[in-house]
């Protein structure tokens, strides 16, 4: 096998993978929920954007996965930090998540955390809420 052979197989497993995937989450869900709770997130809109999560994690799949965590980063972000615990020591729990797991999830919140104030510091001005 020569490595044009060898990047196309690869680029086949690579395929292979996502939509294997994709398909362990059963569907896509509603992602567009999670953008649009990102973005009033970002707006400091934090009721809206936890309704928003609610609506992402209604409907399953991967949105659903991804909104767990986006619930923790707008609570941690409004100062809810009681609540932000709560929510994620639930969502580990439901996904019955190891010691890795959990430190994996913890890393994801900061850096989208992070992320979030710094896309709100480029569009207002400011990095938190006040």
């Amino acid at each position: 096998m020569n490595s044009s052979d060898f990047r196309r197989v690869e680029k086949l497993c690579v395929a292979a993978f996502a939509i294997t995937l994709l398909a362990s989450c059963g569907s896509l869900g509603d992602t567009g929920a999670v953008k649009e709770a990102n973005e009033l997130a970002i707006a400091c809109k934090t009721n809206e954007a936890l309704r928003a999560v609610d609506r992402a994690a209604r409907g399953g799949g991967l949105g659903a996965n991804i909104a767990d965590l986006q619930r923790v980063v707008i609570l941690r972000d409004a100062g809810r930090l009681s609540e932000a615990d709560a929510a994620l020591a639930e969502r580990n729990a439901r996904a019955g998540a190891d010691a890795e797991a959990r430190a994996h999830a913890e890393r994801s919140v900061s850096k989208s955390l992070q992320d979030l104030r710094a896309e709100r510091q480029k569009q207002t001005g400011r990095r938190v809420c006040s």
